[in-house]
């Protein structure tokens, strides 16, 4: 099994890129990856969902001082074709 690890960023002003960055089978990184996702912008969402929705307040707001965040949750069985590098080492991010 292999987890896609994607990169996060902002796209203009509002509109967020998600791009399938690399691949890894190691359970650490991916719990690394995702507790940082989770404790970063996870948090902001979690703490601006109802102003993000009306427009109060806006991702790029984030995204000021973050320019990216990685996120590990896609699971697949087969990785052939997708030229994706092989993460061994969250130093490679």
């Amino acid at each position: 099994m292999y987890t896609i690890i994607s990169k996060i960023e902002l796209e203009g002003t509002d509109n967020l890129n998600y791009s399938d960055y690399g691949t890894t089978t190691d359970p650490e990184i991916v719990n690394q990856i995702n507790e940082d996702f989770d404790s970063t912008f996870g948090v902001f969402l979690g703490e601006n969902r109802t102003k993000i929705e009306l427009g109060i307040v806006s991702v790029s707001t984030f995204f000021a001082t973050t320019p990216f965040v990685y996120e590990a949750r896609t699971e697949v069985d087969n990785i052939d074709g997708l030229n994706l590098i092989n993460v061994t080492d969250l130093n490679q991010l």
